[in-house]
């Protein structure tokens, strides 16, 4: 969910959303060898106001850093051999420095550094019209800006995007094959577990294939794909996207996908009184808990995400965006998910209240962005704006990110956001607001 994966985002990286491949800016070539490295160096520090709730009271259930240094290398190294190979390793090292407060005074600390592996692959071009993928990977699709529901195997949500925001490859085997200029087939086999949490709490690795179609018109405007796949021990799904120019600029897009019932966790009542869980006090209270196989195994649910977009001449790219999805929380669902949380008073109901198993947690949500490049002085400003809003529950966040190119290696950014909602919903139920300011480096 976007809230909850930019609080998470604070601690550990494994929510961070999709990130831009680096251009590599070092080249050298001996006969058919040429190797290409590219280096970013981010250095940031985040403040950041957690949410006032009877789940985490002044901070001190969850004690979200307020105060977050973060230091970032992060490069890129592609291998050619020839012709025909290709090898990408791009590792990453951060570390961490961490300050969280508990009724502004109880100070702890927390320090960590870690090395992980984003992506790291081999392509062989078998020919010109098929390739042969294998390796840690980021593979996506589709032309919606937040989310992608026919990928069932990269679940982002892409809405805070700063230089700090990554997406972390799968082990794949992917085959790629063209049948002419217009018409594009994969397929891709999900091997093996990576290092991020799983999608959805308690679930262990599972593989996965996926099959997908694609056709793209003589002008390149407008193209149309279909997509099938199965998880073991899952139904498999299938879906669609498709983007369609309409006049000069403007294009309608559409995004979706279909699978019977749902393994998400939904909070429940459960019967009786409890004596007081977690911020509940010693009074008698209702108790709840979380459980699967709540919308039954007979249902075909729809998750989609259908949007519009102008792309003016200037280069400013504006979205607006509607998702529906049959399996999200209502109203209530979303108030008694933490009931439950409180009265079960464990980690493992914190996970499935944190990761339940849905990109995002209501039923129906707006997107509204835009995208400002190239800004006063020297165009050298770029801007970018989101606003996402819950018609389930009525809660909303803003995010907005700014950089400017201070020199030919120097890049520096600065985010904020802000939410608003009840202090059960889904965009305000951890985090108030935060800011971030940084730089890049890269050579």
């Amino acid at each position: 969910m976007a809230a909850c994966a930019f609080a998470l985002g604070v601690v550990s990286p494994a929510l961070e959303a999709r990130a831009q491949e680096a251009d590599a800016t070092a080249t050298e070539r001996s006969g058919s060898f040429t190797w290409r490295l590219n280096v970013e160096w981010i250095t940031a520090v985040r403040g950041l106001d957690p949410a006032e709730t009877v789940l985490n009271p002044r901070n001190a259930t969850f004690r979200l850093p307020q105060l977050l240094g973060v230091t970032e290398l992060r490069p890129n190294l592609r291998l050619e051999p020839g012709a025909r190979l290709q090898f990408v390793f791009r590792p990453r090292w951060r570390g961490t420095v961490g300050v969280s407060w508990i009724d502004g005074a109880n100070r702890h600390e927390s320090a960590e550094g870690e090395f992980d592996m984003t992506e790291a692959y081999v392509t062989w071009r078998m020919s010109d019209a098929a390739a042969l993928t294998y390796g840690l990977q980021n593979f996506q699709w589709g032309p919606s800006e937040l989310l992608s529901p026919s990928n069932h195997v990269f679940r982002q949500v892409a809405f805070f995007r700063d230089p700090l925001y990554y997406v972390w490859g799968r082990h794949i085997v992917r085959l790629n094959v063209s049948a002419g200029k217009q018409w594009s087939l994969v397929g891709l086999a999900e091997v093996g577990a990576n290092r991020e949490p799983a999608f959805r709490a308690g679930e262990h690795f599972e593989p996965a294939v996926v099959g997908k179609a694609e056709y793209t018109t003589r002008s390149g405007a407008s193209y149309f794909g279909v997509t099938v796949g199965g998880r073991t021990h899952e139904p498999p799904w299938f879906g669609e996207y498709a983007s369609v120019a309409l006049v000069a600029g403007l294009s309608a897009y559409i995004d979706a996908s279909h699978q019977e019932g749902s393994l998400a966790w939904y909070p429940v009542v459960e019967r009786g009184l409890g004596s007081g869980g977690w911020g509940a006090g010693a009074a008698q209270v209702p108790r709840a808990a979380f459980a699967q196989d709540q919308l039954g195994s007979g249902r075909l649910l729809t998750f989609a995400v259908g949007g519009l977009r102008y792309a003016f001449v200037s280069g400013v790219d504006a979205r607006a965006e509607y998702v529906y999805q049959d399996a999200g929380y209502s109203r209530e669902q979303s108030a008694l998910s933490s009931l439950a949380v409180a009265s079960q008073a464990t980690r493992e109901a914190v996970d499935q209240w944190l990761r339940p198993g849905l990109e995002v947690l209501g039923q129906r949500l707006v997107n509204l962005s835009v995208r400002v490049p190239d800004l006063p002085p020297a165009k050298r400003v770029d801007l970018l704006g989101s606003y996402l809003v819950s018609l389930t529950d009525d809660s909303s966040v803003a995010f907005v990110t700014t950089s400017v190119e201070a020199g030919d290696r120097l890049v520096i950014f600065g985010s904020a956001t802000w939410s608003r909602g009840a202090e059960s919903a889904e965009f305000s139920r951890l985090v108030h607001a935060s800011v971030v300011g940084g730089a890049v480096w890269s050579w």
